[in-house]
């Protein structure tokens, strides 16, 4: 039996000019974009890691405005060669601010060495690699979205 693993993060999303900013990331098992931002250390307010977590992978500040959507992924639902089944995630998505882009690049602690750092435009959203795709349709335009909405287990 495999090990259980469950995994608490907090996501930015973050847009510019109409363009969504992503990491494409391939762990070995395919490449795909995600939002940037990752695990939760103990003792840190959601807002704290995705401020540590947004630095560490883009070298930016990024200023935490409101929860738009609060989802899970358990992987052995949705038969996909990305996650093993055992993988079990929380995500809480946040909408963020950048004051200043001129420092945007890897930072120093990358999800990986194959991480590439990527704008995509919100109407190509749904013909790219980008996940959660359950988000999407609320993406390309945050204005329709009044209160965080939680998604249940959506990839």
């Amino acid at each position: 039996m495999e090990e259980k693993v469950f995994r608490h993060s907090v996501k930015a999303v973050i847009i510019k000019d109409h363009q969504l900013l992503v990491e494409s990331c391939d762990y070995g098992r395919g490449r795909f974009c995600k939002l940037p931002g990752g695990g939760q250390e103990w003792g840190e307010t959601m807002t704290q890691a995705l401020i540590r977590e947004c630095k560490e992978e883009l070298n930016i500040e990024v200023i935490p405005q409101r929860l738009l959507f609060a989802r899970d992924y358990i992987a052995k639902n949705h038969h996909t060669t990305l996650d093993l089944p055992c993988f079990h995630l929380t995500e809480l998505i946040f909408e963020c601010h950048v004051r200043d882009f001129s420092t945007l690049g890897l930072g120093s602690n990358p999800d990986s060495d194959a991480q590439q750092i990527k704008w995509i435009g919100l109407d190509d959203l749904a013909s790219s690699d980008f996940y959660p795709k359950a988000i999407i349709p609320y993406l390309q335009d945050l204005s329709t979205l009044k209160d965080t909405l939680v998604l249940g287990d959506v990839n």
